[in-house]
């Protein structure tokens, strides 16, 4: 898969539509990653998909699912749970007994039914689902062969996810994120039948995902009508599908996590268990709706909507 340049992104089109429509200079840095926007004497950024509303102290309580976790916490908003491990060559902070165990007995109180994750990451990138001592082995050293600082949660029997894009505490969009899967038709094989569900930006992504599930081969044919799922993380990025809804339960979680770290724009993260409860998984102080819309073209103009309010707002002062 070739990634896109940042020219192709949505959001550059999007913010270069809007300035040529409401009479903002706009200025283009490193690639495309920073947009500079002026108007009437008023200079603001768009960094990546972070616009300059939201203080640097939010974003960065936003990029550490740990801190966000304590802050809902002491909120009383129920949060998934994110529990902190430092890697060891930070001695200084880890101490002498180190991580392993804790992040054993962390394993053995939650049934042995874990996911590990970095602190900062997105996009469900080396998040790994750990079911065996061999497994949690495997993705502390991993994870800590690359991350200062990595988290724990336990396994929670997510029914759905749901993301909630915010705006000075108003739901702009809501969407669920429907965990990929195709059904076999008796004739071709799961990779033929991949190849044909999901486009050439995400396909490395689902073979990747799927071939590490070990629950069938890519070159099995299963029976007419067996549904085939395709990954357990419910990430756009890696196939997943968006279909906008409405929940005044979920707008009113969402909403509340946002003000509990006085964030402006972003987008929050929301889970539905098994068991009906509603639960803040993360929120992404930059609102990234690219696949969102890639796989839903039809709504360029309710994401231009969103993007153009938060451009004019940027530039009020």
């Amino acid at each position: 898969m070739t990634a896109i340049t940042n020219s192709q992104r949505n959001l550059v089109r999007i913010v270069y539509d809007i300035a040529n429509e409401h009479g903002i200079a706009i200025e283009s840095f490193s690639y495309d990653w920073i947009l500079k926007l002026t108007k009437n004497h008023v200079q603001k950024h768009v960094f990546g998909y972070n616009f300059e509303l939201n203080s640097a102290t939010s974003k960065m309580i936003a990029g550490d699912k740990t801190a966000t976790t304590d802050l809902l916490q002491s909120a009383n908003i129920p949060t998934v749970v994110h529990t902190l491990f430092l890697n060891p060559t930070m001695e200084k902070y880890v101490g002498s007994i180190g991580n392993w165990e804790k992040i054993r007995s962390f394993f053995t109180e939650n049934s042995q039914h874990i996911v590990c994750k970095p602190v900062d990451g997105t996009g469900g990138n080396d998040v790994f689902l750990v079911k065996t001592v061999t497994q949690l082995e495997q993705s502390i050293h991993e994870l800590f062969s690359k991350y200062r600082s990595i988290c724990l949660s336990p396994f929670y029997d997510i029914k759905k996810e749901y993301r909630a894009v915010i705006l000075d505490g108003e739901v702009e969009l809501l969407y669920q994120k429907n965990i990929p899967f195709v059904t076999a038709d008796g004739s071709k094989t799961i990779l033929e039948l991949l190849q044909e569900a999901f486009s050439a930006e995400v396909l490395d992504s689902v073979l990747a995902t799927f071939s590490n599930t070990k629950t069938h081969k890519l070159s099995d044919i299963l029976p007419k009508g067996k549904i085939i799922n395709v990954n357990w993380k419910s990430n756009l990025g890696e196939g997943a599908q968006a279909e906008i809804i409405q929940n005044k339960t979920i707008n009113q979680l969402a909403v509340k996590a946002a003000n509990a770290i006085n964030i402006r724009f972003c987008s929050v993260d929301v889970v539905e268990t098994a068991s009906g409860e509603f639960l803040v998984l993360e929120i992404n102080s930059g609102v990234m709706i690219e696949h969102f819309l890639n796989s839903n073209p039809q709504e360029y103009s309710r994401v231009k909507a969103i993007y153009e309010k938060a451009v004019l707002r940027m530039l009020e002062n």
